[in-house]
């Protein structure tokens, strides 16, 4: 098996004068462009990493999951600087991804089920080759440690085999450090509002990349105090039933890869676990980050945090 290649790339924000094509989704590719052992006896090349000018990928192996029965889940702490405890963060994480397995495939929904094992106390996000997994959602309230801190809302990460593209683990962070989250329907109150963000993050989560049309969920840009990215335009539909086709079997399991764990990975030496896949021995890529930014120009009118509370 080739040795790995680990990656990292971040998503840029469309520009909003982009004119529409005939597909406005986009799905995550693994495209592969490195030299590697096993390229000697390759017959044909790798696909490039060559993308439209949307963005999207044009080449490459579309990113899924091996099974259409998807486990997730919630780090219990939720984030107490917002006041969002782990049931009221667990009820948001639910419809957002109800909310997708709801979509309208022509009559029929995707053929997609996702399932819970229940808190988990790690807040890492990781992917270990050798011990159990949970594909997590976490909020960061003490910190952010990556670039952009103030421009990002959420990041989620996707580890998946470069030969294959077969998902390995999904992992979704909240900046909770830089940002208010709010939980309510009340349009005076809404500040960044957790459901539209992360169904945003779940349409990463299950294989979808930015969108160029600002209707869409899948939009990489955020306005301050709006509600319209927890609805499904119809170009996201679109691309969540191309990936989940409806009538397809259902895996008759949904645990992560190597089983779960609530706990974080512990190397033999006792120190942290491998984080990202980045002690790789197979042919694994890290994906990451895919973020929803900010809308800059109301920046200024957004309800950050300031670190002096802090």
């Amino acid at each position: 098996m080739r040795n790995a290649w680990l990656g990292a790339f971040a998503v840029a924000a469309f520009a909003v004068s982009l004119a529409p094509r005939a597909a406005a989704f986009c799905r995550t590719k693994a495209c592969d462009n490195k030299p590697a052992y096993d390229d000697v006896w390759q017959e044909l090349p790798d696909p490039p990493c060559t993308r439209d000018s949307f963005g999207c990928p044009i080449d490459g192996t579309p990113l899924q999951w091996p099974a259409t029965c998807i486990s997730y889940d919630v780090q219990r702490d939720g984030s107490p600087s917002d006041g969002i405890d782990y049931d009221t963060a667990k009820g948001v994480i639910d419809q957002a991804f109800a909310t997708w397995q709801g979509a309208d495939c022509g009559g029929a929904p995707p053929s997609l089920v996702v399932r819970d094992h229940g808190a988990v106390v790690c807040s890492k996000a990781q992917y270990n080759q050798e011990q159990p997994n949970a594909n997590l959602f976490t909020f960061r309230d003490h910190d952010w440690p990556y670039k952009n801190a103030e421009d990002t809302l959420a990041l989620t990460t996707i580890t998946y085999n470069t030969e294959t593209a077969e998902i390995y683990d999904a992992d979704v962070e909240i900046n909770s450090f830089d940002a208010t989250f709010t939980v309510t329907d009340d349009p005076e109150l809404v500040n960044a509002d957790l459901l539209s963000v992360l169904t945003h993050e779940v349409g990463h989560f299950l294989g979808l990349s930015h969108a160029p049309q600002r209707a869409t969920t899948m939009y990489p840009e955020y306005a301050p105090k709006d509600t319209h990215q927890r609805t499904l335009d119809a170009d996201d539909a679109a691309g969540i039933c191309e990936i989940y086709p409806p009538g397809r079997n259902v895996g008759a399991t949904c645990e992560p890869r190597h089983g779960f764990s609530s706990e974080c990975a512990v190397a033999e030496d006792g120190g942290c676990g491998v984080a990202r896949g980045a002690r790789s021995t197979g042919a694994l890529a890290v994906l990451a980050p895919f973020g929803l930014l900010l809308g800059l120009r109301r920046l200024g009118r957004f309800g950050r945090k300031q670190r002096a509370r802090r």
